[in-house]
């Protein structure tokens, strides 16, 4: 018996949540039904929404489903570590944290209940397909940023309009490199499958940050325990694009970035 929690955060995102939690009752359905696997999967939602606040269908076939209707928000990791405190991901094989702007292949489930990894693997960074880039966003980071880039990233966002001339310009004539299955430092952000030895290592979500940067906060976490991030393409995500932090002004995106560049950089480097 595989068991299989995800943890996910919905913040006036509805609409968006009706499609992933189909998505993935279907990924359940064909895991268990049409190929015999032995699974167990929950979902949690951490429901972040503070106003017109929408009623959530907890009547899952394949899936049990939970709801934590906290209606504050707390953030991405933040409303994921209330979650971990109540549902601990040490209790299951696989702990997948996740937005609601996407949705899993068909086959995703079925290809994670079967993967063969090393021990120390404590991260699975899959193939996550931009439908508005037309490309796989993993994996996020390939190798470690370094100190130097990271107070450079920190100017710019220190700056609004400096970030606004650096996505017009820079941004725009980035190449988009496609890499090969196997180790990395970190993966995306929007669909991260940690396994349970992450958590018999780091312990549970524990990032004091509003948005921004939790992939290199788990990059790190991964990289002082000795554990291995691995970018495997075979699992399949389908990404519609930043619902949540789309709706964040320039200004306060470019606040939270600040923020969280600079925990990391006074935490880690």
């Amino acid at each position: 018996m595989i068991k299989i929690i995800i943890y996910c955060v919905n913040y006036n995102s509805y609409s968006s949540l009706s499609n992933f939690i189909p998505s993935v009752e279907e990924a359940a359905e064909y895991a268990v039904k049409d190929n015999g696997c032995q699974l167990c999967i929950d979902l949690c939602i951490a429901d972040n929404t503070e106003e017109n606040v929408q009623a959530i269908n907890v009547n899952g076939s394949n899936i049990n489903i939970k709801v934590f209707p906290f209606h504050k928000n707390y953030g991405y990791f933040g409303g994921v570590q209330k979650m971990m405190e109540s549902v601990s991901p040490l209790d299951y094989d696989y702990a997948i944290i996740s937005n609601v702007d996407l949705s899993l292949a068909k086959d995703a489930i079925l290809k994670l209940a079967r993967l063969s990894q090393d021990s120390d693997t404590g991260w699975i960074a899959p193939q996550i397909y931009s439908e508005d880039e037309h490309r796989d966003k993993n994996p996020r980071i390939p190798t470690r940023y370094s100190k130097r880039k990271l107070q450079m990233l920190k100017l710019t966002f220190q700056f609004p309009l400096l970030h606004t001339l650096h996505k017009k310009t820079v941004y725009r004539r980035k190449e988009f490199i496609q890499h090969s299955p196997g180790p990395v430092y970190a993966g995306h952000g929007s669909f991260i499958i940690l396994t349970k030895k992450y958590f018999e290592k780091c312990g549970i979500i524990n990032y004091p940050v509003f948005l921004f940067c939790e992939e290199i906060y788990l990059g790190e976490h991964c990289r002082i325990q000795g554990l291995k991030v691995i970018y495997n393409p075979e699992i399949k995500i389908i990404d519609s694009e930043h619902v949540s932090t789309g709706k964040i002004n320039n200004k306060r995106f470019c606040k939270f970035n600040y923020d969280a560049i600079s925990y990391i950089l006074k935490t880690f480097y």
